[in-house]
């Protein structure tokens, strides 16, 4: 997304960038090969670089609120399927790559002094290097 770093930030039990999203929000059908989040108003940080929101001392300073007022990410078709299990390591999965567009746009809040807003392209004009929808199981789940 350009200059800035999106993300939820850092949890207390140290998850990085992962946030909840309403129900509903995802759907997925494997058979079919497809997939699409959808999200609205979702509270993140601009932490301004990737660098920056991994660092602790943040030397560009601390992140920022911002809100990501849309996001809507699709993946379809089939380049190749993917099954495999591993029964030492406890991981088994089966995975689709495919195509994958996206297509969001995210504020930073004026309050905060910055008031960035990033508008993507149209998803259309997606261009993908790799994506990949799947559903695996590991550990104690395997």
């Amino acid at each position: 997304m350009g200059p800035h770093s999106y993300d939820p930030g850092i949890s207390q039990t140290l998850v990085v960038w992962v946030t909840p999203i309403p129900d509903g929000s995802v759907q997925v059908d494997l058979s079919q090969a497809e997939a699409s989040l959808h999200a609205r108003n979702i509270c993140i940080l601009d932490a301004f670089t990737v660098e920056n929101s991994l660092t602790v001392s943040r030397p560009l300073g601390n992140p920022v609120a911002a809100t990501i007022e849309s996001l809507d990410m699709r993946w379809t078709g089939i380049h190749r399927r993917v099954s495999f299990s591993d029964s030492t390591d406890k991981f088994a999965g089966d995975f689709v790559e495919d195509s994958a567009t996206i297509k969001v746009v995210v504020t930073t809040l004026p309050s905060t002094g910055h008031g960035f807003r990033f508008v993507s392209d149209p998803a259309r004009t997606t261009i993908t290097n790799f994506a990949q929808i799947g559903s695996e199981h590991n550990g104690v789940f395997f």
